[in-house]
């Protein structure tokens, strides 16, 4: 094959890579075509950077990635509210043009209109003009800016175009991020309680600091992260006064982050089923419901932990029980079997062990007696009717110390802290076994099974 020859094959491949990404490239904008023929706007959610809507005269400004309100008020905005009407374009289509002609437009509720929208975004602005709902009242009549042509759309553009200063504005009651919290302080009703998160752990902080019941704290502040004002009834308040805001009944301060910065919230005045509140760093002051507020008004024991025991039942492989002068010791062994120890080496009653261990794991606090008891005497623990230790091989998960009756509890602590408890009554009563209850019967031994067979004769 000479060089012409060559050059010419060359040649022949080359035009036909050429046909071939060319095809390919008027494919792609048929494909492109049929995606954006028919759409209400060809405009994608990002690119919008601002919404007016008419006749509110509600104006909406993308800042960063957030939204803001500009008008009527300066307000923050909802995100998730605002960015679906900016994403609805990208699903909306044009069903069916109606009518060309200007001198219609009154038929259809567009001349004048019943409402507007002005979408800006990087390739300029549009307007839509909304008319009437269609006779089945499945679609709306309506029209944009650049073309005479009456078209039939989705009933959403009317739903966005009516949506309300409060539908679009931020109704968080108070905006932080609750992975920040690093401490609160709440005033309420039933006192003043200061919490701490230390590790992964929150503590009371009162004269000393207690665990608190995590679960409690989660509750409390998941409902304050994800609480909405049902009503914004003042945006620029001259006085708190009327609405109890001066001296709030309900206050909670935030501290977030490494710096501690604060954020705060004021619970005023009832009015009907809601109360007054105000984020002490906004002016607006709003409604919010009683459910909300009843739940940041706990006492103490809803706020402390109240489980003595942070293991389970299957936990435990080791008991000791002592009381009325007597010790009882059991063991599970490697077949997961359980064995009496001491006083005499006998088989356990599996079920009965489970009893006994599951209040252990289940000890729960039923008052908070004394935190710093200058006397164990008047409560029984000086000399406990039970001293209960349940271990896991040597690691002892739990020794307590059961005291005097009260009603149908029993005073009760820990053994190596200071507060007395009331705990029910029935682990006194659970933790008090008599050995042939707990076990089998032991094998008589060989001297036993002749004196037996001896007295049978």
């Amino acid at each position: 094959m000479n060089f012409k020859t060559t050059g010419i094959l060359a040649l022949v491949l080359a035009i036909g890579i050429f046909a071939v990404v060319l095809l390919n490239k008027q494919d792609e904008k048929k494909e492109e075509m049929k995606k954006t023929q028919g759409k209400l706007l060809a405009v994608e959610k990002q690119d919008v950077s601002e919404i007016i809507l008419e006749p509110s005269g509600i104006h909406c400004v993308k800042d960063s990635n957030e939204w803001k309100i500009t008008a009527p008020i300066e307000t923050d905005g909802d995100k998730g509210s605002i960015d679906a009407i900016a994403n609805m374009f990208s699903w909306m289509r044009v069903e069916r043009t109606i009518s060309s002609d200007p001198a219609e437009y009154s038929v259809y509720g567009l001349d004048p209109e019943r409402g507007k929208m002005i979408i800006v975004h990087k390739d300029g602005a549009d307007t839509l003009y909304l008319g009437d709902k269609s006779p089945t009242g499945s679609y709306v009549f309506a029209r944009k800016s650049g073309s005479p042509d009456v078209f039939l759309t989705s009933t959403t553009l009317k739903a966005n175009i009516e949506k309300t200063l409060f539908n679009l504005r931020n109704k968080n009651v108070l905006g932080f991020e609750k992975h920040k919290v690093r401490a609160f302080d709440l005033k309420c009703k039933n006192g003043v309680f200061s919490l701490k998160r230390s590790g992964g752990k929150w503590k009371l902080v009162d004269d000393g600091e207690y665990d608190a019941d995590k679960s409690e704290i989660d509750k409390i502040l998941n409902r304050l992260h994800s609480e909405r004002a049902k009503e914004f009834v003042d945006e620029n308040p001259g006085n708190l006064r009327k609405y109890g805001l001066h001296k709030p009944g309900v206050r909670i301060d935030l501290m977030l982050g490494e710096n501690l910065a604060k954020k705060s919230l004021l619970i005023g005045a009832r009015r009907n089923g809601d109360y007054y509140a105000k984020d002490e760093s906004r002016k607006p002051v709003f409604l919010v419901d009683s459910s909300f507020v009843n739940l940041l008004n706990p006492d103490l024991y809803t706020l402390r932990k109240k489980d003595l025991a942070d293991f389970s039942n299957s936990d435990v492989n080791k008991l000791e029980l002592e009381f009325s002068g007597q010790l009882i010791v059991c063991n599970k062994d490697t077949s997961g079997t359980w064995m009496v120890q001491k006083p005499e080496p006998r088989k356990a009653k599996s079920w009965k062990i489970s009893s006994i261990t599951r209040k252990a794991a289940q000890l729960e606090v039923v008052k908070f007696v004394d935190d710093k008891p200058s006397s164990l005497g008047k409560y029984g623990l000086d000399r406990p009717r039970v001293h209960a230790k349940f271990y896991k091989d040597d690691e002892l998960l739990l020794d307590v110390l059961l005291g005097k009756k009260e009603g149908d509890n029993v005073y009760a602590k820990l053994a190596d802290e200071a507060p007395v408890y009331l705990v029910e009554k029935e682990v006194l009563e659970t933790w008090t076994p008599k050995l042939d209850d707990i076990s089998e019967q032991p094998e008589p031994s060989v001297k036993e099974e002749a004196q037996i067979s001896s007295s049978d004769k």
